[in-house]
C-alpha cells in the first residue's frame, strides 16, 4: 500500500467521494472505477503538494485530543501528565496534543465534550463511559471520518479505531488469585469498592466479573459481602470503609477496583485492621507505594501510564500518517507489585 500523509477525510472532501471509497482506493481493493480512482489519487497529490483550496488543510499538521475524567484520582492525574509529555515530543512533528479533564461519571458531559472536540480535532482518545449518549457521540465522530481510540476503559461501539488498556477481566481474576494467596483460612467476607455502583466504566465491570469468577474458583468458602461506590474519591472511600469495618467484624479482604484506595487504607490503619484484612488495589502511585511499604496494602496491579498514553496517540498518528485503519486492541502489560519488588 502506498503511504499517504494527507488525512482520509480531506481526501474524501477534495475528491467528492465517500470515506469508504477512499479507503478502498488507498488499499487497492476492488469496487472503485478507474475514473473515481483517478479523482482520489489526484486529490492525494494536490493535498500532499500543498495545493488544497482550503488554506486550513495541512498534510503535516495534526491536532489530537485526549479526554479523561478530572478529580483527585492519582492514576488519572499521572496519565494526564504522560499525555502532556507525549504531546511535547510530538510537537516537533507538527502534531498538537490537547488534554481535556471533565467531570467523571456524567455521560452527558462526556458526550458533549466529544461532540465539541470533534469540530476541531483530527483524532480523539477517550476514557469512555458505557452509555448510549457516549456511544452515539463516538459513532457520530467516527462516521464523520474522525478516528476514535478508547483509553483505559473500552466502549461497545463498532466504529472505533481501537482500544488501549489492560485486559481488565484478567486483572480482576488476578486480584482474586492474590486474595486467595494471602488468605490463611480461605474463608470470610470480601468487600468490593468501585468507582460507581452503576458500573459506568467497562474496565470496572470487567474487573468485577473476573474477580467474582476467580474467587468462586479459588476460594469458594469466601463470599462477597457487598459493593461500595467511591466515585473514585478517596474521602468518600474512607467514610464508607469506616462504616464497613464497624458492621462487618468477619471481613477478610477488600478489593478496590477503581480509585479511592488511599481512603480505604487510611481507614484500615485508623481502626487497627491494616494487618489482618487483605487489601488489593490498582495502580502504583506515591500513595499506594507508601501503603505497600507499611503493609496496609498486600499487592497492587499496575498499568504503565506512559505506555498507555503513547500507544493511544500512536494509533491516531498512524491512522493519518501511515493509513493504518484496521481496528485493533493494544493490551498494556499488567505488573504486580509487592513491598519486596517495588521499582
Amino acid at each position: 500500500m502506498q503511504k499517504v500523509w494527507a488525512r482520509q477525510s480531506d481526501i474524501a472532501k477534495e475528491a467528492d467521494v465517500s470515506l469508504a471509497t477512499v479507503d478502498r482506493c488507498l488499499n487497492k481493493r476492488a469496487g472503485v472505477s478507474i475514473h473515481t480512482s483517478k479523482r482520489v489519487w489526484d486529490a492525494v497529490e494536490k493535498l500532499q503538494s500543498g495545493g488544497a483550496e482550503d488554506p486550513s488543510i495541512s498534510s503535516d499538521s495534526i491536532t489530537l485530543d485526549v479526554i479523561l475524567p478530572g478529580g483527585t484520582n492519582s492514576f488519572l492525574n499521572m496519565l494526564a501528565e504522560e499525555v502532556a509529555l507525549a504531546g511535547e515530543n510530538y510537537r516537533k512533528d507538527g502534531i498538537t496534543v490537547r488534554c481535556h479533564r471533565i467531570e467523571g461519571f456524567s455521560p452527558q458531559i462526556l458526550a458533549d465534550c466529544i461532540s465539541d472536540v470533534s469540530k476541531s480535532s483530527n483524532g480523539i482518545a477517550v476514557m469512555a463511559l458505557e452509555n448510549p449518549l457516549v456511544r452515539e457521540a463516538v459513532n457520530n465522530a467516527c462516521n464523520s471520518g474522525l478516528p476514535v481510540v478508547t483509553l483505559v476503559s473500552n466502549l461497545s461501539a463498532q466504529t472505533i479505531l481501537g482500544y488501549v488498556g489492560l485486559n481488565n477481566r484478567a486483572a480482576g481474576r488476578t486480584a482474586a488469585y492474590l486474595v486467595n494467596l494471602f488468605s490463611r483460612t480461605h474463608t470470610g467476607k470480601v468487600a468490593l469498592f468501585e468507582g460507581s455502583l452503576h458500573l459506568a466504566y467497562s474496565d470496572h465491570q470487567e474487573r468485577e466479573f473476573g474477580f467474582i469468577d476467580a474467587l468462586r474458583e479459588y476460594a469458594p468458602e469466601m463470599s462477597i459481602v457487598g459493593k461500595w461506590a467511591t466515585q473514585d474519591n478517596h474521602e468518600e472511600a474512607y467514610q464508607k470503609t469506616i462504616v464497613l469495618l464497624q458492621g462487618t467484624p468477619d471481613l477478610s479482604a477488600i478489593y478496590c477496583i477503581g480509585g479511592g484506595i488511599r481512603g480505604i487504607c487510611r481507614a484500615l490503619k485508623e481502626k487497627g485492621r491494616d494487618k489482618d484484612i487483605i487489601c488489593i488495589g490498582h495502580d502504583l502511585t506515591h500513595h499506594t507505594r507508601e501503603f505497600l511499604l507499611d503493609g496496609t496494602l498486600n499487592a497492587i496491579i499496575n498499568q504503565d501510564t506512559k505506555a498507555e498514553a503513547n500507544a493511544a496517540l500512536k494509533l491516531l498518528v498512524d491512522y493519518h500518517r501511515k493509513n493504518e485503519v484496521k481496528a485493533t486492541q493494544v493490551h498494556i502489560k499488567s505488573e504486580i507489585y509487592f513491598r519486596e519488588n517495588l521499582p
